[in-house]
């Protein structure tokens, strides 16, 4: 798994890098937004996200 976390982590921060023009000197910036948003997608999720449907039912 560490594998994996590190290699969405570099193919991402290079995406962020590449949407922001290529500039010299922010790769750190964009490694830790890469790694802010991989922290984010493994995060559980809070409990009204974890139940099931019962928020998708409501909305109409």
């Amino acid at each position: 798994m560490p594998e994996q976390r590190e290699e969405w982590i570099t193919k991402r921060a290079y995406e962020l890098w590449e949407l922001a023009g290529r500039p010299d000197g922010q790769d750190h910036k964009h490694w830790a937004q890469a790694s802010a948003e991989w922290e984010g997608l493994e995060a559980p999720s809070t409990p009204a996200e974890r139940s099931s449907g019962v928020w998708d039912e409501e909305e109409e």
